[in-house]
């Protein structure tokens, strides 16, 4: 037994009486419902049902609607009070009709059409049939669905057999068989064919605002924000600003010009600090050579190298000298971050492929690299490695 859809003739009713006619995996049926099932891009209802609560709302290919209930205490037979989330069954109404009033704008003002839709918890996206639509149609489009806003247009339904939708020249293709075609109209902007639910007035859409754009497919998809959700979004928005002038110092109308300039600024410092700590680490290395033994005429370092300084500019410092043996950690807790530099006459003084095992194992150590710098990372004692390190040299 199929539910009776009465959603459709009461889309404003948020509480209902209904029988138990079945409790099935899926979920339970009621002789009706006031419950809109998922689908056309609107989420099913959510609420309780008997008190417990009512997850969500959905439908199979032969239309019977599930009620999905956390924890059903009832049986088949029983009569439960049904009591939407109106103000989550609100939202898509909104947003479905703020859908259908920009997708009709979009087709009859701009020639764009509309291959999907979805309405989200807090965003409406539209994929359009466009690869690149301008920011100014954006914008323009932003200003004429507002428009239809403080016109209030109404939103109303019509059933038509095929035949008569068809000569309709509906800007989107009918998708159910048969006759029995349900029309959503919204006065002078747009007539598609449509299951889903809408307010009654294009007033209730409250406020439409312009996201952004993605690329989706090869098409843009364009992201909007309805009613309360667009409010906080635009107030959320100029909160950030307000503490970034702030922040900067900086009168809005200047904030870009100000913030740009302080991202050069701080690039030009991020490049001198990098340049100072590549030279830090050459004089320290400089240093750790001058004072270290010689193996065959190569300096041999074992360095335990100190916060502060970093193991790659460690490694890019390395490679100045004609020859050395080096064997850095730099200990972090149980972590060990490790590198070997082999350079120059160094790679006769230990075979790193050959050895690694030895000397990886130490300190269960991962990582590789190539001539004459191998690095990587592991865990234990790092002074373990440099013992290691040097009792493997030839």
């Amino acid at each position: 037994m199929h539910s009776k859809p009465i959603y459709y003739e009461e889309p404003y009713q948020r509480t209902l009486q209904a029988v138990v006619t079945s409790i099935t995996k899926k979920g339970i049926v009621l002789d009706k419902t006031i419950c809109y099932p998922e689908g056309g891009g609107q989420a099913g209802d959510r609420g309780t049902i008997a008190g417990k609560p009512l997850l969500d709302t959905i439908k199979d290919d032969d239309h019977t609607i599930y009620h999905q209930v956390e924890n059903p205490d009832f049986s088949v037979g029983d009569t439960v009070d049904i009591v939407l989330d109106w103000e989550h069954r609100y939202h898509y109404m909104q947003m479905h009709t703020a859908q259908h009033v920009a997708s009709g704008l979009l087709f009859h003002h701009f020639s764009i059409g509309t291959v999907s839709v979805h309405q989200g918890e807090r965003v409406l996206t539209i994929e359009t049939d466009r690869k690149e639509i301008p920011l100014t149609v954006c914008y323009a489009l932003e200003d004429l669905v507002n428009q239809s806003v403080r016109e209030a247009k109404p939103v109303s339904y019509e059933v038509h057999t095929q035949q008569s939708a068809q000569a309709l020249d509906l800007r989107r293709s009918i998708k159910v068989e048969g006759d029995g075609v349900r029309l959503v109209v919204v006065e002078d902007i747009d007539t598609v064919a449509c299951g889903g639910l809408h307010v009654a007035n294009t007033k209730e859409i409250d406020l439409f605002h312009y996201e952004g754009q993605e690329m989706i497919r090869g098409h843009v998809r364009l992201i909007f924000t309805i009613g309360a959700i667009a409010r906080e979004e635009i107030r959320g928005k100029e909160r950030i600003v307000e503490q970034l002038g702030a922040l900067f110092s900086s009168p809005v109308e200047e904030l870009v010009e100000t913030a740009s300039k302080a991202v050069t600024q701080a690039s030009s410092d991020k490049s001198a600090l990098k340049k100072c700590n590549e030279r830090l680490a050459l004089l320290e290395l400089e240093k750790r050579i001058a004072g270290a033994p010689g193996e065959k005429g190569t300096p041999v370092v074992l360095w335990e190298v100190e916060e502060g300084l970093s193991l790659k500019d460690i490694g890019k410092a390395a490679t100045a000298f004609e020859n050395l043996a080096l064997c850095a950690v730099q200990q972090n807790g149980e972590q060990v971050l490790w590198l070997i530099a082999l350079v120059g006459k160094a790679e006769f003084l230990l075979d790193f492929p050959k050895q690694r095992q030895n000397l990886l194992s130490t300190i269960a150590g991962k990582g590789g690299g190539k001539p004459p710098l191998y690095q990587g990372v592991g865990t234990g004692e790092g002074l373990i490695l440099l013992k290691t390190f040097k009792d493997l040299l030839v």
